[in-house]
Formats: C-alpha cells, sequence, structure tokens
C-alpha cells in the first residue's frame, strides 16, 4: 500500500475543477508544500491551460478518448506515486473508470447544486473514500464557508473561471490548509524516499543541489541555458547517470545528447528509464500511436522538429524503440520547447529525443516565448 496521499477531485463538468485545481496547487507551492496535480482525465488541460490566452489554448489542447489500456496505465502509476497528489478525474468517469478512485485516499467534491453534490457523494463513498471537502462552485458571489459536518469542509467558492484570478475566499483558504496537513512531508522526507528508491545501475546526480551551489544568489535555482556547459562539466560523460531534481528541457535534452542518461525522476512517476528511440531510414516517415513529428527547414542545415502526442497520457513502458524522423548528421535540429503543441511531453522524451539525434551536427530545445 501507497502510505502518500492522492486526493480526488470531483464534480461534473464545468464545475470548475480544472481552475480549482490549479488555485489549489499553485497555493500548495507558494507554500513550499511538496505535492503533484496530476489530470487523470485525458483531456489535455495541464497548468498551461491557465497560464495562456482561451484561443491558444483551444489550439494546442488535446482531447483523448477513456479506453481501458489508459485506465489501466493510470492506476499503475497513481499505485506507485512518489509525491501527495492532487487527482483531476474529469467530468464523466463511467462505472468501468472508478477502479481509478480506488487508487486515491481522499476526494475533494466540487458541484453547483445539491443533486449533482448527492450523485458524486454516492459515487465516492461506494468506493470507500472519505470526502474532505463538499464545496458548491458559483460563478458570481462571495464565498463562504459553512459549519463543518463529519469533518468535512462545506462552503462556497466563486468565481472559478479559466483566465480569471486563482480562486481565494474562506472556504478555498480553508481546503488549502487542510491540504497543507494532510500533504505533510517535508521535502527532505520525500528526498530520502525517493533515493532510497534509485536505481543500483547508475550514479544519481541531484541537479536540485547543482542548481543551489551554482545559482545562490537565485531564490528559484533555476538553470541558465548559457551556462549548458559549464552543467555539463559537473555531469559524468560516459558513466551512467540518473538525474534527480527539477530540470528543464533543454537540459533534459542536453543530458540526453551528450551524457549517458539512464534514469530520471519524473515527480509524477517515480524513478523512469530513459526510452531507446529508433531513427528511421531517409524517405521513410514515422508511424506509432505515442507521438506525432512534423519537420519543417528553417535555414541552410537547419531542421525544426515539431513533436506532439496522439494520446495524452504517455505510456513510457510502451516507448522504447519508438521511430523518429531522419535528421542527416550534417543538420542542426531545434526541438520543439514548453510553450508549443508538445509542451505537454515529458522531459524523458526530450532525453530521448537529445539521444536518438546527438549525431547530428546540434541539438536543442527551442526557447520559450
Amino acid at each position: 500500500m501507497n502510505l502518500l496521499p492522492a486526493i480526488l477531485i470531483g464534480g461534473p463538468p464545468h464545475s470548475g475543477k480544472s481552475v480549482l485545481a490549479y488555485s489549489l496547487s499553485q497555493a500548495l507551492r507558494s507554500r513550499n508544500v511538496p505535492h503533484y496535480l496530476m489530470r487523470a482525465a485525458p483531456d489535455g488541460e495541464g497548468d498551461w491551460s491557465q497560464e495562456m490566452d482561451e484561443a491558444r489554448m483551444n489550439a494546442i489542447r488535446f482531447k483523448g478518448p477513456w479506453n481501458e489500456r489508459w485506465v489501466n496505465v493510470v492506476c499503475r502509476d497513481l499505485a506507485a506515486r512518489p509525491m501527495p497528489l492532487l487527482v483531476d478525474v474529469g467530468g464523466k468517469p463511467t462505472p468501468e473508470q472508478y477502479v481509478i478512485f480506488d487508487q486515491c485516499t481522499g476526494a475533494i467534491l466540487l458541484t453547483r447544486d445539491d443533486a449533482a453534490a448527492d450523485q458524486w457523494r454516492r459515487i465516492v463513498t461506494s468506493r470507500g473514500l472519505p470526502i474532505i471537502a463538499d464545496l458548491r462552485s458559483v460563478l458570481a458571489g462571495e464565498g463562504a464557508l459553512w459549519p463543518a459536518v463529519n469533518g468535512e469542509l462545506r462552503g462556497v467558492v466563486s468565481g472559478l473561471q479559466r483566465g480569471r484570478a486563482p480562486a481565494s475566499g474562506p472556504a478555498f483558504d480553508a481546503l488549502v490548509e487542510r491540504l497543507a496537513t494532510i500533504f505533510a512531508f517535508s521535502q527532505e522526507e520525500l528526498t530520502h524516499m525517493h533515493m532510497a528508491s534509485a536505481p543500483e545501475d547508475a550514479r544519481v546526480v541531484n541537479f536540485d543541489e547543482l542548481a543551489r551551489q551554482r545559482y545562490p544568489n537565485d531564490p528559484q535555482h533555476r538553470f541558465v541555458e548559457a551556462d549548458v556547459d559549464a552543467v555539463l562539466d559537473g555531469v559524468p560523460a560516459t558513466e551512467p547517470i540518473a538525474a534527480y531534481g527539477r530540470i528543464p528541457a533543454w537540459l533534459a535534452t542536453a543530458l540526453g545528447a551528450r551524457c549517458n542518461l539512464r534514469w530520471q525522476f519524473d515527480v509524477r512517476l517515480g524513478w523512469v528509464r530513459t526510452p531507446c528511440f529508433a531513427m528511421c531510414n531517409p524517405g521513410k516517415a514515422p508511424t506509432n500511436p505515442w507521438l506525432a513529428f512534423r519537420i519543417t527547414e528553417v535555414g541552410p542545415g537547419r531542421v525544426q522538429l515539431d513533436a506532439s502526442k496522439r494520446q495524452y497520457y504517455l505510456d513510457y513502458q510502451a516507448l522504447d524503440g519508438l521511430p523518429v524522423p531522419h535528421i542527416p548528421s550534417t543538420a542542426h535540429v531545434t526541438i520543439n520547447g514548453p510553450d508549443t503543441s508538445g509542451g505537454g511531453l515529458p522531459l524523458w522524451v526530450f532525453a530521448a529525443l537529445g539521444h536518438v539525434y546527438r549525431g547530428c551536427a546540434g541539438v536543442q530545445v527551442q526557447q520559450m516565448r
């Protein structure tokens, strides 16, 4: 049994669940509460959907199907969670998909009326989940905190609309306090757990420590792309490594291209072995059910590789041997960055792309605009 909490956020469509989930995650981050927000529904709405204009969001939003394979993969990853989770389960799960609820440890309900609340209460209690909060969502008006019932937070959260300020109000604030208590694991405790489960066939490199040492005056300790050579000088070039900590997509790509990056720690999945992709022969287009590619010549000897998902939730165990487009060794290749249609790609995909194109004249990730 996984003792780390996984708190489901449920309710009907258009009740504001995604905005509430994003707001809760932002509030917990501001308190330095370690956690991860898992979008366990194939709707393609990550944090980026709350942070860009609606037209752009609709252009790159992914809508995928619920299917048995997808449900099984989500259940597997929930069971193996390495962090406390907030779990957005979408608004229309079917009885066949309630097995996802079984991997959670509690529930937050967000509905617009009592009838919807009663329906969702029946669903989550039938799966044995304690209800942490039962909230009503209204577009306008004031938020409110009502007296608790059997330990459940009750109240109203107002204005949960994409593009507006994050949620606030007495019920929201009380819920943040409750979650901070439930998620009461220090980063040191979690790091100790993660290191205890680290793979034995690679040397663990803690990139959080490297960033703190290199950028002591930056409160966020963020890697700077211009320093890529200096950063990689501190990483073994040939020895198998396991990358731990927060790294940007450009650094994951550089590690794949220039180091022996065997494992990465994914805050959603734990330790993930970097997939090995296979470059197609010249003139042959890759076909696979997971990723789509487009190559554009952007200058003499320079190409842009745009990668995007065919399925919202990628199964890392199925990506070994994935075919990718042929790119000549004489070309410089730029891989689409975090603000493009492939913005939801996990870092281990960028690392795998860096590795498969390491023989090219150069490989990098497009900077965020």
